[in-house]
């Protein structure tokens, strides 16, 4: 498909509001992933299950209010993975990512104007990462985005899968991932987490982990797709 001008603006008049879903959904989900660091940092010791359980349960109820409404995909790495293997047009996918990453820095400018300049000490509420553990934290964001990606696929893809209970499953799936990678790379799982509070913070370690690992991660989309959704017998989906 070739990305004209035209066929872009008429994508985009045509489909705005799934974008907006989008937008607002990755806003929300961003500004809570911060909050809650800052919140823990800065006035009361959050125990991290409090985090992990508070996320699961957020990012479940996002994906359920904008799943009608845009595909409740929130996270760049799960719009590239559906790309990969052609279940999202390059056109959308380009528009969903833009409305994340643009939620990400509105989020981030939100958290700074709530928590005020205090704030930039603690990074906008992305983690520090030692610079020793640079490669062990790409790699487990890596593998958790991947397992992340397994359970979008298994439930919200993959059509013989558990469909209706897909954003609670994908919930519940990030709850444990985010308790065990959380001191160890951030627990990001998502790059529109980490872009605006990095890039406005110049935090540039949890950036590079944030980034290379969640996207790299989106490849799992062709193990997926050739053992599931390719297998001889199996129902288009």
């Amino acid at each position: 498909m070739k990305f004209s001008p035209l066929t872009l603006l008429s994508n985009l008049f045509d489909s705005w509001r799934a974008y907006m879903a989008e937008f607002f959904g990755t806003y929300i989900l961003v500004l809570i992933s911060l909050g809650l660091v800052l919140v823990s940092n800065l006035y009361q010791n959050l125990d991290p299950l409090a985090i992990a359980l508070s996320l699961g349960f957020l990012y479940a109820a996002l994906i359920y209010a904008t799943v009608h409404l845009s595909g409740g995909y929130l996270n760049p790495a799960v719009c590239l993975s559906l790309w990969f293997v052609k279940k999202l047009s390059g056109i959308k996918t380009i528009f969903f990512i833009a409305a994340q990453l643009l939620a990400s820095f509105a989020a981030a400018a939100s958290a700074y104007y709530i928590f005020g300049k205090k704030s930039l000490d603690f990074g906008l509420g992305i983690s520090v990462i030692a610079p020793d553990k640079l490669q062990i934290a790409i790699i487990l964001e890596l593998i958790f985005t991947a397992f992340l990606v397994f359970a979008v696929f298994a439930t919200m893809i993959d059509r013989s899968g558990p469909v209706s209970f897909g954003p609670l499953v994908i919930g519940l799936i990030t709850v444990p991932l985010t308790l065990f990678a959380l001191p160890v790379s951030g627990a990001f799982l998502n790059p529109a987490k980490v872009l605006g509070a990095g890039i406005i913070t110049k935090n540039y370690a949890p950036l590079t982990v944030g980034l290379i690992g969640p996207l790299t991660a989106s490849l799992f989309a062709f193990i997926y797709n050739f053992i599931y959704l390719r297998r001889p017998g199996k129902p288009h989906s």
